[in-house]
């Protein structure tokens, strides 16, 4: 059976072979990305000099090198700031009246509202014609004012219509506009703005990005599904910012058949311009991003364009020269035919039986492996949905790193540290593969669909490694005597376990030391190869390897950390936004120096570890 086994997974990492090569090709292909500055930052910088024009500042943009301005629907108090219109409340258009000893006003002018009065160069009762259910005009000291009833606020937000004015001036800039859009919860409102994204579409205006937490009729589906039928229709992109969790983007995405951009979000301040540089840098090399968004902090011009071209500039200076400026583009589709993903499958039934078989050394725990896995994977091709599809990439990715660290082990044989290492490698690498073709898609590239269970990943192999290493040596580990180097050990153990813990996830603890560390490795090595890998897991694993020659029983609880870097590694390969390439040779890099340093800890252990072990045995005897 084992034989059978081993070439059924043989022929399914052969024949899957395609299906990898085109994720590459396609993550190769696209290699363009984009700058986006707010256009709201431009209606301050002219409001605090009023001598700045909109084509000057454009110009400069162009001069930088950013692509695109997002443009946010004005609203009553946007076009306020621009001088387009002056409003006045209710109340104080009251007190007006009262001051000036003029009659009183009458309904419907003696409601709550706004009364606002239009300069030469905007016609507010024109373009807001059917906006409010209420409007009247109105007129004092002949002065024409149109006074809408209701909530002061709620007028001032009330969202109007994108200036086209500044849209043309946009795209006679060489410039593309990047409309944005929040979920209003008005549904007239709402109609209006989405009547108005598809109004403006054209050459030039390509994505559209959501302001908030929600998209536009996010608790509607059937809206939903039409607006998402417009956005395609009208041939819109859409942007997804990192970390903002927008409601209902996901099913926007996949109506618009993934016709999605990531885009990273930034503030650029002039104590940032260095770590905003990098940011930018690792975003496009490592995570697929492809458009970013530049909130620039500076209220005065003057300040504000030196930074932007020093952002640029540093940007420049450090992306690759695989890496061009420009118009951002979603990924070709990419989609990987079932009988891929059927062989896949396979493999990894096959992978998993392998696994139970070597671990357990159980025939029925290994038959269990066996048909329990068979039958998840045939209820997948009947059913297919992706989320037994995500079950079976999770436990590959558990079982990988146990089955790795846990491999057979031949000391007295020749090259024993490299073959077992070489051996361990490659398991972790064929359920990598496993992974990679059973999870191939846009939406996988796009961050729209996810690997679950990272934590589990994290967690289960080492819990795992734990009971098998205790399960054998309970009764000795309850009844020896504790001397000092055991306490020493333990404190080592405790104190990775810690670092560990601090290090992992995004919201881990990484002190300065170590990001000048990883500037340095990045600038070197292209990309960094992971610290949980190449000084951890791997040199202790080596460690473990040599200490089984000696204590073949105690070398167990050094196989605890040592799997710490055989599940980085697959966990590096779960985050399917990161370009497999840059995976490879992260990992490629973290395998030779976890090796190399695991050598040094070998020579360490022999030359001092044994000598200050003796010394202390020596004064403790005495």
């Amino acid at each position: 059976m084992k034989k059978v086994l081993i070439g059924i997974l043989l022929a399914a990492l052969l024949l899957t072979i395609p299906t990898a090569v085109q994720r590459v090709q396609i993550e190769e292909s696209n290699k363009t990305i984009e700058t986006i500055v707010p256009y709201q930052s431009a209606i301050g910088w002219m409001i605090e000099d009023p001598n700045l024009t909109v084509d000057e500042i454009l110009k400069d943009f162009k001069e930088t090198g950013i692509q695109s301005v997002s443009l946010e629907p004005d609203t009553v108090s946007s076009l306020e700031r621009k001088r387009l219109i002056t409003t006045v409340s209710a109340s104080r258009m009251h007190e007006n009246i009262l001051l000036t000893q003029k009659e009183p006003l009458e309904a419907p002018f003696d409601k709550p509202g706004l009364f606002i009065h239009s300069t030469g160069l905007f016609d507010f009762e024109k373009v807001t014609k059917g906006l409010f259910e209420e409007q009247f005009e109105f007129s004092l000291d002949g002065t024409d004012y149109l006074f809408v009833p209701g909530d002061s606020a709620a007028i001032q937000s009330t969202p109007i219509a994108y200036d086209r004015e500044v849209i043309a001036a946009v795209l006679d800039s060489g410039l593309s506009i990047v409309p944005r859009l929040r979920a209003y919860s008005d549904e007239k409102q709402l109609d209006q703005m989405i009547n108005e994204l598809i109004a403006i579409k054209q050459p030039g205006v390509e994505k559209v990005l959501f302001i908030g937490d929600k998209v536009p009729a996010f608790s509607d589906p059937v809206r939903l599904k039409e607006f998402g039928e417009q956005l395609k229709t009208a041939g819109y992109t859409l942007l997804s910012i990192e970390f903002a969790l927008q409601d209902g983007l996901n099913q926007l995405a996949y109506m618009t058949d993934l016709n999605l951009v990531r885009l990273h979000s930034l503030g650029v301040t002039d104590e940032n311009m260095s770590e905003s540089s990098d940011k930018i840098v690792r975003a496009a090399k490592e995570r697929n991003f492809r458009a970013f968004f530049l909130n620039m902090s500076q209220k005065e011009y003057e300040q504000a364009l030196p930074a932007l071209t020093e952002l640029q500039k540093q940007v420049d200076n450090t992306l690759p020269a695989s890496f061009k400026r420009g118009v951002a583009k979603t990924f070709e589709p990419y989609s990987v035919p079932l009988w891929q993903t059927a062989l896949a499958l396979l493999g990894a039934v096959a992978f998993l039986t392998l696994a139970a078989q070597s671990v357990f050394k159980n025939k029925k725990l290994t038959y269990i492996a066996f048909f329990g896995s068979l039958l998840f994977a045939v209820l997948y091709l009947v059913v297919q949905q992706s989320i037994l599809l995500k079950t079976f990439a999770l436990a590959v990715a558990i079982t990988a790193p146990i089955w790795a660290v846990l491999v057979k082990k031949e000391p007295q044989k020749k090259a024993y540290l490299l073959k077992s290492f070489a051996q361990a490698v490659g398991i972790a690498a064929i359920g990598i593969w496993l992974i990679v073709i059973l999870l191939s898609g846009n939406q996988y590239i796009l961050g729209i669909d996810l690997f679950r269970g990272v934590s589990l990943v994290y967690i289960v192999p080492i819990a795992f490694i734990l009971i098998y290493a205790v399960w054998g040596n309970i009764k000795n580990l309850l009844t020896m005597n504790v001397v000092y180097w055991h306490i020493a050990v333990g404190v080592f153990v405790a104190g990775i376990a810690f670092y560990y813990y601090t290090r992992t996830g995004n919201a881990g603890q990484v002190s300065n030391f170590e990001l000048q560390a990883r500037l340095l490795l990045e600038q070197i090595l292209y990309v960094r190869p992971r610290t949980k890998e190449f000084l951890i897991g791997f040199p202790l694993f080596i460690l473990a390897l040599h200490v089984a020659k000696s204590y073949p029983k105690a070398y167990y609880f050094l196989l605890i950390p040592g799997v710490i870097g055989f599940l980085s590694m697959v966990n590096t390969f779960t985050h399917l936004h990161i370009p497999l390439l840059i995976s490879l040779l992260r990992s490629g890099y973290s395998i030779v120096l976890g090796f190399l340093i695991g050598l040094v800890l070998i020579w360490l252990y022999e030359k001092v570890w044994k000598k200050v072990v003796t010394i202390i045995k020596m004064r403790w005897q005495t």
